[in-house]
């Protein structure tokens, strides 16, 4: 019976890991399809998610989506972050300073996970979420953390890549050696760079933050316009590895 449950449990944590992705509207076949798991299976874990309010059913198109219970406890775990609440003032700050869309971010297996966001009154703003996701190989601040992590991690994470990457725009890099040979830079120069890899126009620098075990915990990133960002990259790069390192003596960081 115990083995049971926890096979259940796992079901629900698989489906709604599907809605942690780049997808944010499931129907019940694409589940099905995604999962590899029986067609009963699924909509019986589905039905009693979306019972529980942790998911929401369309009633047109029948697709589900993230619902308000589940909302509630992604809140409540932000809310619960230190590394939030330390970060925060030093992101407003650097937004203060910038005037670009500044991210924090972690690493979750392949992607980046948004974790704070500070918004600029600009316009040309950065499309990211709080609680969204990206393919780290895309996004500056993956590189960032990616380059601080040992030879054994990025083999894996190249390995990954071979099968699993795509193209976000025409100027996302797609090829291991050419990740490799990025991260090798990143690690030399403290930050790293996108330009135009995640969303077309738009140039990204980060910072890696460390915690007091000098292990690399986070990214603060900085977002905007090519033309802006281009016009003040030294500044930019700067004030991105300052909020950074400002961040990881926060955290108990000291060389």
């Amino acid at each position: 019976m115990a083995k049971v449950q926890v096979s259940s449990i796992l079901r629900a944590l698989q489906i709604l890991e599907c809605f942690m992705d780049r997808e944010t509207e499931w129907t019940l076949k694409e589940l099905v399809d995604h999962l590899d798991l029986p067609s009963t299976t699924v909509f019986r874990q589905v039905s009693t998610l979306a019972e529980r309010q942790y998911l929401v059913q369309d009633p047109v198109r029948k697709s589900y989506r993230v619902g308000p219970r589940l909302m509630l406890l992604a809140s409540a775990i932000l809310g619960q972050s230190d590394l939030r609440r330390v970060a925060r003032p030093e992101l407003e700050h650097l937004s203060d300073t910038v005037h670009e869309t500044i991210n924090l971010s972690v690493l979750l297996e392949h992607d980046i996970f948004y974790l704070d966001k500070v918004e600029t009154h600009r316009s040309i703003v950065c499309n990211t979420q709080i609680g969204g996701r990206a393919p780290a190989y895309a996004t500056s601040s993956g590189k960032a953390m990616l380059s601080c992590q040992n030879e054994a991690y990025i083999d894996d994470y190249c390995q990954w890549m071979k099968r699993k990457a795509y193209p976000l725009t025409s100027n996302t890099i797609t090829d291991s050696d050419q990740l490799r040979s990025q991260l090798v830079q990143a690690r030399l120069n403290g930050y790293a760079m996108d330009d135009g890899e995640i969303e077309a126009g738009l140039i990204c620098v980060a910072a890696p933050v460390y915690d007091m075990n000098r292990k690399v915990v986070a990214a603060v990133s900085i977002s905007g316009p090519d033309y802006r960002m281009r016009e003040d990259q030294e500044v930019m790069i700067r004030e991105a590895r300052q909020t950074a390192h400002n961040i990881s003596r926060l955290l108990g960081y000291r060389l």
